[in-house]
């Protein structure tokens, strides 16, 4: 199994500041593998409910369309 550099990019809330890029080692049989490790040790995705509608438009978050 080969091993892949994941990059990922934490974009700041400020338009200036520089992006945080951090890089994780992960050895795997495919790309698609160590992505789906490494999104899967970091990111969660929950419906959003009306209060976190709410308080994330109230608090400046724009709500993103993805195609």
């Amino acid at each position: 199994m080969p091993d892949y550099v994941l990059k990922i990019t934490a974009k700041p809330a400020e338009v200036e500041a520089p992006a945080i890029v951090t890089e994780r080692l992960v050895h795997a049989k495919n790309e698609a593998r160590a992505i789906s490790f490494v999104v899967g040790d970091t990111i969660s995705c929950d419906r959003a409910t009306v209060d976190d509608v709410i308080r994330l438009t109230k608090a400046g978050v724009e709500r993103e369309t993805a195609e």
